[in-house]
């Protein structure tokens, strides 16, 4: 939230509705057909099994597979990973700076509203996705900015309620 203060950015957050289905594999795998679709191939014999095509929820693969998607899309679209840390992409062109952050398919994105709007626009245009324009909350943490963009606070309230839960208050009154 440091680069929104100092240069009046903007984050907003990106959901990538079914985002690892979208991965698509680099080996062959195979399952046993689901006891719900039998009907549907009428008997297929014992032992029969299916290819799959494109990564599923409940691969090993499907983070990896998903997120060599999302970063070759975003590579493609002239964004940078950042040497100390791959899921951290920036971009600047005519519209400003703007830098992605990726975990797993919690999506974080950050810069000028240009910008932001350009990137959203181009990855709608390749995945179902959906996007939150204020970023709130992200991996746990709440945040807050004040209005006014002098202050913000990033916290995780709900650990602290759990802790002093556990082990009582450790504000003291008098």
């Amino acid at each position: 939230m440091v680069l929104r203060l100092m240069f009046g950015f903007h984050a907003v957050l990106l959901d990538v509705e079914t985002a690892f289905l979208y991965g698509k594999l680099e080996e062959e795998i195979y399952m046993e057909i689901p006891s719900g679709y039998k009907e549907v191939y009428q008997d297929p014999g014992k032992g029969t099994v299916l290819k799959l095509q494109m990564a599923m929820y409940g691969l090993v693969q499907a983070a990896r597979q998903w997120f060599k998607r999302l970063s070759d899309i975003l590579i493609s679209l002239r964004f940078k990973p950042c040497d100390s840390d791959p899921c951290l992409m920036y971009r600047v062109n005519e519209n400003g700076l703007c830098i992605i952050l990726m975990y797993i398919d919690d999506n974080l994105i950050v810069g000028s509203n240009e910008a932001i709007d350009q990137v959203t626009d181009e990855i709608k245009k390749v995945f179902n996705a959906t996007i939150s324009p204020e970023a709130t909350e992200y991996l746990g943490y709440k945040i807050h900015v004040a209005k006014n963009n002098t202050c913000s606070w990033i916290g995780q309230p709900h650990l602290y309620k759990h802790l002093e839960q556990k082990f009582g208050s450790i504000v003291k009154t008098q």
